[in-house]
């Protein structure tokens, strides 16, 4: 059996953790996040090494991996 645990709040979020800690430039981060991810996705259904990436991209493999 687990026990319950009451101490903590849960507060919802502004679906922009940037703006939610006060960044200045959340929305900035958040689209820059989001197109990282985006094309981290990409490169991953290719199954790129990071070489091959680098390739692709012009990015260095060493930022990439």
């Amino acid at each position: 059996m687990t026990k319950q645990r009451d101490d903590f709040e849960l507060v919802r979020g502004s679906g922009n953790v940037f703006r939610d800690f006060g960044q200045p430039d959340a929305d900035v981060q958040q689209t820059k996040a989001l197109l990282a991810a985006r094309i981290i996705g990409i490169l991953d259904e290719d199954a790129l090494s990071t070489r091959k990436a680098e390739a692709r991209t012009g990015v260095s493999h060493a930022a990439i991996g």
